[in-house]
């Protein structure tokens, strides 16, 4: 059984800063490029002042930080234990007005072997470090990890509907025009039947595996250090924003492959060694490729390559659905069959990005690859939730950067603290 309980949270102080937390605010620590942090830092107050840290630091600078800026009221407590709805409006690829609500708790902690909680990414040892230094010094969670959930009855989207036009406790509008809200649900009622919808979910980690990972190597820590626990302790619980997969804003975004560094001769041979495996279809531009495999029903990618001026669409010429799920995954079929079998890459390099970049959206790797410090870029369409699903099911995971929910759970909304 899945355990879904409303927490005691620590916010922005808005009843001295107002509802307007904009200036708080970040990305998921995971998404800030340098360059974005450093500007997100001029204001001391910023959320990434704790989230991420401080150069050449262990995390205690954080500790001593966070106890300040509660000591000084920048934080504040909530009243009492309650859920929050945290709703999103925004604009998809294609320009349609969306909003994306979810539920945000507690969540207790769940080995991945009982298959309640499942994972669909592998993680990186030295992330995982990272976070739970942080999370050691911290004491708890300072993000939500983003987890979906499949409820074939809607009754926690019914409760959202009939709650989401209540006051909000806060509100901004983030760099990507993406609108956010935070509204508190506090009615014992309300609060019994959002714990009771979830019991039989079944969820998906969306965003956040390293930090879920880190919740539970900081449980057993835990665990070991005071001696066991009764499952209801607050290092038994991670912080999460739940969406179903079914709420009409959900919205995954490819992300493409960029490559560079590989050898001339193996780029130059590429559409001739394709078209020995996959149907070949000739377009003469890199948005008409890139519409052509967003649109595709069928197991199809993308080549650029800018130096010979190619534009192909690469179809799996068996359109048979395959016994393994993940072989009806377009970036798995790159990965194995073109960046592996065919240019030489290894997994150590695609994690740890050599000679390789993930770019979300048509626009930002077109910017990317108008810079001349690539060879190739593969589009691929991403994959449904369905199939994420189906291969988190199966006990496989994903290849590294295979999907990018959009838009992500910011930090800076609600925290928990042990």
């Amino acid at each position: 059984m899945v355990r879904v309980a409303p927490l005691q949270g620590f916010l922005y102080n808005t009843s001295r800063f107002g509802k307007d937390i904009t200036r708080f605010v970040a990305p998921p620590y995971d998404v800030i490029d340098p360059q974005t942090e450093r500007k997100l830092k001029e204001d001391r107050l910023n959320i990434t002042h704790l989230t991420l840290g401080d150069e050449s630091d262990n995390y205690c600078i954080v500790a001593r930080r966070l106890k300040t800026w509660l000591e000084d009221g920048v934080l504040a407590k909530d009243s009492g234990k309650c859920f929050y709805i945290y709703e999103q409006t925004f604009s998809d690829h294609e320009g349609k007005r969306r909003v994306r609500s979810g539920i945000v708790g507690l969540v207790g902690l769940e080995e991945f072997s009982s298959g309640q909680i499942m994972p669909h990414e592998k993680t990186i040892p030295k992330h995982r470090a990272d976070r739970l230094a942080l999370k050691t010094s911290v004491q708890g969670d300072l993000e939500q990890i983003f987890l979906l959930y499949d409820d074939p009855t809607e009754s926690v989207e019914s409760i959202i509907e009939g709650s989401r036009r209540m006051e909000e406790e806060m509100r901004f509008l983030d760099n990507e025009g993406v609108g956010h809200r935070l509204i508190k649900i506090s009615d014992e009622e309300t609060i019994s039947r959002i714990t009771a919808a979830f019991a039989n979910a079944r969820i998906l980690i969306a965003d956040g595996h390293h930090r879920y990972e880190v919740g539970l190597e900081y449980r057993q820590i835990m665990r070991s250090k005071l001696g066991g626990s009764d499952g209801d302790q607050p290092y038994d619980h991670i912080l999460a924003t739940l969406v179903s997969f079914r709420n009409p804003g959900f919205v995954i975004f490819p992300t493409h492959r960029l490559v560079s560094g590989v050898e001339e001769s193996l780029i130059k041979d590429l559409p001739n060694a394709l078209k020995r495996a996959f149907d070949i279809q000739v377009f003469h531009d890199a948005d008409a490729l890139a519409d052509a495999v967003d649109r595709s029903s069928k197991k199809a990618f993308g080549v650029w390559i800018p130096a010979s001026g190619t534009y192909l669409m690469a179809v799996d010429k068996d359109s048979r659905e395959s016994r393994n799920p993940m072989d009806d995954v377009p970036v798995y079929v790159v990965q194995e069959k073109v960046l592996k079998g065919f240019l030489g890459y290894t997994t150590e390099m695609l994690e740890k990005k050599i000679n390789i970049d993930y770019v979300k959206g048509t626009g930002p790797t077109k910017d990317a690859m108008a810079t001349g410090e690539y060879q190739a870029c593969f589009f691929v369409r991403a994959p449904s939730v369905q199939q994420v699903m189906t291969i988190a099911q199966t006990g496989q995971k994903m290849p590294h950067k295979a999907t990018y929910f959009f838009p992500k759970i910011w930090s800076g909304t609600l925290m928990h603290l042990h």
